[in-house]
């Protein structure tokens, strides 16, 4: 709302507005509904830079307050209000001046009247309240980082003794100890802290020699040398990336994309790899995020470091919905970066902190001015390799891609140019589209468009061209304005008047071409716009015919018009501004400006150029970066989330929350390069302080500040608030080295400490009721192993691991299963291995600021049975075999052994025995054996002659699932089809020559009776058709049967060694619901008691069972041990 006439403005207050907590349903209704209207129409002029009439509608307290003649709503009687008479322009005042609100909207103020004009509580924390309201509030995380005074313990220190001198963190640490009464642990053994750290920097544990090394190094600088040691390990950056990738919600795939593009990244793995060297080379912080926004625009990079850009771009693809892909990228860049929840002002002002939606669409604007461009890095991991036949491959790696990009780009090209050409066409219907911009919606995956369709993307741009030339001295479109406002009722009689009126005022200033067309005045709205669509028409046809001419004469390409005025109109139809030209750019920045089949062919030839990239056998890295456009995109405030309910312009500027009044529009381009520099800037409270607490986090299990990635207003307090900032100050002004800060809180007392708490009983029952969740951190945190860190663990106990770094990822539980670490490991969004998920991996869908951590029957089930398991149980032990020097160790060596390679230290006594009972017991278990009755049966498939009564070509299937007989590892097979055999049935093959056979073999001379049950269930389909069949006698028994069951015997049939029994199905007369189930039983005949009997049911092979012998299960309940799973 604009300005009332002075006398009404102070009406607007209400005397006795209520006031709702913030989880009553009337504060929905007012944040859904009231509050959204007063922030786009109100504030500007009755805000906290402008109060007109002295009435401010942007707090509750100043809204009661009123202005200067005082309250006019009536709280319950909206017919009695000023408000609403004036939103409703009634009477003699008129509130928006210019436009009425939409009925339903003055339908909902009505209601809130009525409802008491209820306004939420600012003051709960569970409540909604205004934003601005927070901002008079200090909050912690919005305070500039101090370096606050380090406590003085020195006193203490001489009374305890000779120890070691307090270090920053042990000071801070131990203020707040004895503020609560508390006292530290005693330090940890030598053990368990080398374990600790070295999980801690590495993610892996120590080696046996490794631990003992240590234990044995009694210089006083020996732990600070084991720190520096793993800081300069490459395993450093292996773990430490896996942080961060969870922080940029890595994957190597898009998600789910319905087949319309590859789903595989190209890119991922150069970022993964790039986090890593980042990381092992301790490149500062502050530029460590710098390149991950705006690795295109700094001069000074190095060759792969656009590859960091895929911060920005491994998001979801959200089926190509530009707004959602821009969405997760403020989303991941915010919280990400600096703890701020900046997505949740998407809709409305944030409801929490002072985020209005203005600056959420001012950070839109800036990523809706990037395009994505795939590009290729100059140093690949194999370059080095200089033979020819790596020269060749390359060559020919190249060649491939080349050829792939030129008919993607050729394509391109040509269907822009198609496009642009069909909008010219019909600049008319784009014109008329305007007055009816509801029928076209915002881009979405579920539109499809012909050729001929007028496209939303391009209406809209019509739109925004229409909208920024009417703020200028636009001398072409000025007759569609003026009659775009008329009704279709007023027109006719309006239209003269319109005429006379539009040449008085701007008479010669309209572009010629454009007035003659309006000498007589039009009929309607379609007609000014076919008027319009026959001048640019006509100049279309000029400017083709002048290009053909001058072709043909062959001189040179003219650059235009040579009539100003029809120049004007070319450039608008031409020019780099026109609405006519499609973006330049990628398919995904671009594919809502063509229809339908346009964007399946160019997506089909972007997936050429990926796959060829991805599938290659070479790692060669490319980075998907984000460019700026040419021109960038002026963003405005979608109401309510809306792309179609457009509210004002906003600049594409930094947050207000951060920047405070100095703030400043972004100057150079889309601004992503100065968004960069204000969240790296020193004096942002947020983003030092955001990392320090992440990195302490992670080496403590929990972080100074409770949530991570929501430093805003419902952030609890820091544990230990003056640290925090020590810490932050003290690695802003140590170059935001991470390492530097490692070093700071490993080296730390507090850091060294046992977890098991004060030795003295009562010191330690006082701790534990003081503070159970050790928030002051009276004793350190054991933490269980993520699942890489198992993963990892596992395989470098068994000699297994790989310590090569970086390329192509690979999947974790596909044979011959991967050795390297865990973080080369596919990560797929969309079809996230289970195993991943029951071990809390990191949603790759969002951001993730802390795993969760579950405990659930199928992580242990995983320990005991999962194949993979399995194979490092029996590495494990057929590693243990032997000594160093190669000798065959006994079983007291074993044991010792298998326990230095998992635990890093010897059994004691007692699990020197426990383990010998168990080798011992498990050699002495029974062996399963099989019934000798199994042997007579084979299963094939084949051919039932109808002459003979005989099978023809039996042939055995050669795949055994455990469970059935069939062609191959999938069912159905390539090859054969859905031919099938199992202890209870069976299906046959494609047609009548893939017979499914169960084949009996007599292996002695006797006679013998057949006793069988036959059943087809399915309703569908024709049946099949059944036979039992000899070698020695023929057909003895067939049947054709359909969705029902029979008995199938043979009362006596004479064998002799050799002979066979077949049991046949064929389909009937079509392959459709096939399935079977036939049970047969042969009984050997005659007087001897001991005859033989045979069944299909229990003589059908049973499950191959994967089991372990002794050794393998002493080595799985090792790895299944909490001392392994766990850090003390």
């Amino acid at each position: 709302m604009i300005h009332l006439r002075a006398q009404l403005l102070p009406a607007l207050l209400i005397s006795c507005a209520g006031v709702v907590s913030g989880n009553d349903t009337t504060s929905d209704f007012f944040e859904s509904k009231i509050r959204p209207v007063l922030i786009e129409r109100c504030h500007s002029c009755h805000g906290s830079n402008k109060q007109s009439g002295g009435l401010r509608l942007d707090t509750h307290n100043l809204f009661l307050s009123g202005g200067h003649t005082g309250p006019v709503a009536v709280p319950g009687k909206p017919a009695e209000s000023l408000i609403i008479k004036a939103i409703r322009h009634t009477g003699d005042y008129a509130m928006p001046p210019k436009e009425q609100l939409p009925e339903a909207t003055i339908r909902h103020f009505e209601q809130w009247i009525k409802l008491g004009a209820p306004w939420p509580k600012p003051s709960q924390s569970n409540g909604v309240h205004n934003p601005q309201e927070t901002e008079a509030v200090p909050h912690w995380a919005f305070q500039p980082v101090q370096r606050p005074t380090v406590p003085d313990f020195t006193a203490r220190q001489q009374q305890t003794g000779n120890q070691p001198p307090v270090v920053a963190v042990d000071a801070f640490i131990q203020q707040r100890l004895r503020e609560h009464n508390l006292e530290r642990s005693p330090p940890a053994d030598r053990r368990s802290l080398i374990r600790r750290v070295t999980y801690s920097l590495t993610g892996l544990p120590p080696t046996h020699d490794e631990v003992r090394a240590f234990m044995n190094d009694l210089e006083p600088d020996a732990y600070a040398r084991l720190v520096e040691r793993l800081l300069a390990s490459n395993h450093y950056g292996e773990h430490w990336a896996r942080h961060w990738l969870d922080v940029s919600r890595y994957s190597d795939t898009k998600g789910y994309v319905y087949g319309r593009e590859e789903r595989f990244w190209p890119h991922a793995w150069a970022y993964r790899d790039w986090v890593v060297q980042a990381l092992n080379k301790d490149l500062a912080y502050d530029r460590f995020l710098l390149l991950q926004l705006a690795a295109d625009q700094i001069k000074d990079r190095t060759p792969g470091d656009l590859a960091a850009m895929g911060f920005l771009t491994l998001g979801r693809r959200f089926l190509g919905v530009r707004r959602e892909i821009i969405d997760d990228r403020i989303d991941v860049v915010c919280r990400g970066m600096m703890g701020l929840t900046v997505s949740c002002a998407r809709c409305h002002d944030h409801k929490f902190d002072p985020i209005p939606a203005a600056d959420y669409y001012s950070l839109y604007g800036v990523f809706d001015s990037c395009m994505e461009h795939l590009v290729p890095l100059s140093v690949a991991n194999d370059e080095h390799d200089s033979t020819n036949e790596h020269i060749d491959d390359t060559n020919n790696f190249q060649a491939e891609l080349k050829k792939r990009q030129t008919a993607l780009h050729a394509t391109m090209v040509s269907r822009r140019a198609e496009a642009d050409s069909r909008v010219r066409n019909r600049i008319a219907d784009y014109l008329f589209a305007q007055s009816e911009l509801d029928k076209y919606p915002a881009n979405g995956f579920d539109q499809i468009f012909a050729s001929d369709d007028l496209l939303p993307a391009v209406v809209r741009s019509w739109s925004r061209h229409l909208r920024k030339t009417s703020t200028q001295q636009d001398q072409v479109f000025v007759y569609w304005r003026h009659f775009a406002k008329l009704s279709a009722d007023d027109f006719p009689h309006e239209a003269n008047r319109a005429i006379r009126q539009l040449n008085a005022q701007h008479g010669k200033s309209i572009n010629p071409r454009i007035a003659k067309k309006f000498e007589t005045p039009p009929q309607s709205l379609r007609e000014v716009c076919d008027r319009y669509g026959e001048v640019f028409q006509q100049i279309t046809t000029d400017w083709e015919t002048k290009l053909k001419d001058a072709n043909s004469a062959k001189k040179p390409i003219p650059t235009g018009l040579s009539d100003p005025d029809e120049e004007s109109l070319r450039q608008l139809l031409y020019g780099p501004d026109s609405p006519c030209q499609m973006p330049i750019g990628s398919i995904i920045d671009s594919e809502t400006f063509f229809d339908s089949a346009v964007c399946t062919e160019l997506w089909k030839l972007q997936g050429e150029v990926d796959r060829w990239i991805i599938q290659s056998k070479r790692n060669a890295p490319f980075a998907l970066t984000l460019q700026d456009s040419p021109k960038p995109n002026e963003p405005r405030i979608f109401k309510r989330g809306d792309p179609l309910k457009l509210g004002r312009d906003v600049p594409r500027q930094f947050l207000s929350l951060v920047a405070g009044q100095k703030r400043k529009p972004f100057q150079n381009g889309s601004g992503r390069l100065e968004l960069a520099h204000a969240i790296i800037d020193p004096t942002n409270p947020l983003t030092a302080r955001v990392m320090v607490n992440r990195v302490w986090m992670h080496h403590f299990g929990k972080g100074l500040v409770s949530t991570p990635s929501d430093f805003g207003t419902r952030a609890a307090l820091p544990s230990h608030p003056d640290l925090l900032d020590w810490l932050t100050s003290d690695f802003i002004d140590r170059g935001w080295s991470l390492k530097t800060l490692h070093r700071q809180i490993l080296l730390s007392e507090t850091y060294r400490q046992s977890s098991s708490g004060p030795k003295d009983a009562a010191r330690l029952k006082q701790a534990f009721q003081i503070d159970p969740d050790n928030k002051r951190l009276w004793r350190f945190n054991p933490q269980r192993l993520g699942f890489e860190e198992l993963r990892d663990s596992i395989l470098l106990a068994s000699g297994q691991l790989d310590p090569s770094s970086g390329g192509k990822p690979s999947p974790l539980f596909k044979k011959p299963y991967p050795t390297k670490r865990t973080l080369y490991g596919l990560v797929d969004r969309q079809y996230l291995p289970g195993t991943l998920r029951i071990f809390d991996f990191a949603n790759p869908d969002l951001h993730v600021a802390k795993r969760s951590e579950t405990t659930v029957p199928q992580q242990a089930l995983f320990f005991m049975n999962h194949p993979w398991m399995l194979v490092q149980a029996r590495e494990l032990s057929e590693q243990n075999r032997v000594g160093p020097d190669g000798s065959v160790l006994d079983d007291r060596q074993r044991i010792t052994k298998l326990f230095q390679m998992i635990l890093q230290r010897d059994p004691t006594d007692n699990e020197h025995n426990e383990s010998l009972d168990l080798i011992t017991a498990t050699k002495l278990k029974d062996v399963a054996t099989e019934s000798p009755t199994t042997k007579n049966w084979t299963y094939g498939y084949g051919e039932f002659d109808d002459q003979t009564g005989r099978s023809l070509q039996f042939t055995p299937l050669p795949h055994f699932t455990g469970t059935a007989w069939q062609g191959g590892t999938k069912f159905p097979d390539s090859k054969l089809g859905w031919v099938q055999l199992t202890s209870t049935g069976g299906h046959p093959g494609n047609d009548r020559q893939h017979a499914a056979i169960r084949r009996w073999t007599a292996d002695r001379d006797m006679s013998i009776s057949i006793q069988s049950s036959l059943k087809h269930e399915p309703e569908l389909g024709d049946g099949i058709r059944a036979f039992i069949t000899s070698s020695c006698a023929g057909l003895h028994q067939s049947v054709d049967l359909h969705h029902d069951s029979q008995q199938i015997n043979v009362d006596q049939v004479d064998v002799s060694r050799g002979d066979t029994i077949d049991f046949v199905v064929d389909i009937g007369d079509g392959l459709n619901n096939d399935q079977y189930l036939w049970s047969a039983d042969i009984q050997e005949l005659g007087q001897n008691e001991a005859k033989s009997r045979w069944s299909s049911r229990t003589d059908f092979p049973a499950p191959v069972r994967d089991t372990l012998d002794g050794w393998e299960q002493l080595a799985q309940v090792l790895l299944c041990s909490n001392e392994f799973m766990f850090v003390d």
